[in-house]
């Protein structure tokens, strides 16, 4: 089942899950080969990330074409960030005649954050309006109006917050986006199970096309970088404590994989439609992870 069946034609209601892969920074990509493999019968699609973090690494659309050969679909993430609205339209032109059919449009950190601090932002279009070109695109025409030699059918999503403050106002930019031809949600991390509840509540009939990102904290260490360095993402005081508890490296890593475990069982009983894993530095471990969270 790819991840617009999922999406749109998931009649059964069938719990999706998805995760995320960076490109290498090299030449050497087969470590994404082999993973996609193993990951082929648990994910409906796996997340090719786009210079996360602003850093420079391989381009996500050679990428796609090795994880669609293993006939695994794939979320090619694209962002605002590097190009500007020629070079943007170009590579969803190209996306598509790859055979990539999904794409996840988003604003991308900024350089200052990454390993090329030096290099010079563009952010020519914002989400919404690239969200804009590539369903004009899918109409067969590009920015400027002018008719292309063959559209696009790229299946387009967005991302959401389950942690922002107004919960009201996020909602209207999602109506916004899928007025503009967004059709699934794919949300940043959330530790704090009251958040995810509400934002599911503020979700409304977009609630079974969102997939929750969840990332299996390693240990107090990476917890703290999450309250410390990442925008957005707050770990509870009481997770804290639950993996502070614990000396052992091991033992922190098995307790923040039960929290994560715990939230979904939570996310499973409200009306959304997956989770999205991010197991930051444990890329080799995502078929076993999923296993366990997914249970």
């Amino acid at each position: 089942m790819t991840l617009e069946e999922a999406i749109i034609k998931n009649t059964d209601g069938k719990f999706i899950v998805t995760c995320e892969l960076a490109p290498p920074k090299g030449t050497d990509a087969s470590f994404l080969s082999e993973i996609s493999l193993k990951l082929k019968n648990i994910v409906t699609a796996i997340n090719l990330t786009d210079g996360q973090g602003g850093n420079m690494r391989m381009c996500p659309l050679a990428v796609a074409t090795i994880i669609l050969k293993n006939d695994v679909d794939v979320i090619w993430q694209l962002t605002c960030r590097d190009r500007n609205r020629i070079a943007l339209q170009a590579d969803c032109l190209g996306a598509s005649l790859l055979g990539i059919r999904n794409v996840l449009p988003m604003k991308g950190d900024d350089p200052k954050s990454g390993d090329h601090p030096d290099a010079k932002p563009v952010f020519d279009l914002e989400s919404i309006e690239l969200i804009k070109a590539i369903n004009n695109l899918n109409k067969g025409l590009d920015m400027s109006g002018k008719e292309l030699k063959g559209k696009t059918n790229l299946f387009i999503g967005c991302t959401a917050h389950p942690g922002v403050p107004d919960l009201k106002k996020q909602r209207e930019v999602i109506e916004e986006k899928f007025k503009c031809g967004t059709s699934f949600i794919q949300t940043q991390i959330s530790y704090d199970i009251e958040s995810i509840k509400k934002f599911a509540d503020s979700l409304g009939e977009y609630s079974k096309k969102t997939i929750v990102g969840i990332t299996p904290l390693k240990g107090i260490k990476m917890a703290n970088f999450m309250n410390e360095k990442v925008f957005g993402v707050s770990v509870p005081k009481n997770i804290l404590e639950r993996i502070e508890k614990y000396t052992d490296p091991e033992d922190q890593k098995k307790e923040g994989l039960t929290i994560s475990k715990e939230i979904v069982s939570e996310i499973k009983k409200l009306n959304l439609g997956g989770i999205h894993v991010m197991a930051v530095g444990q890329e080799a471990a995502l078929p076993e992870i999923i296993g366990i969270l997914n249970s």
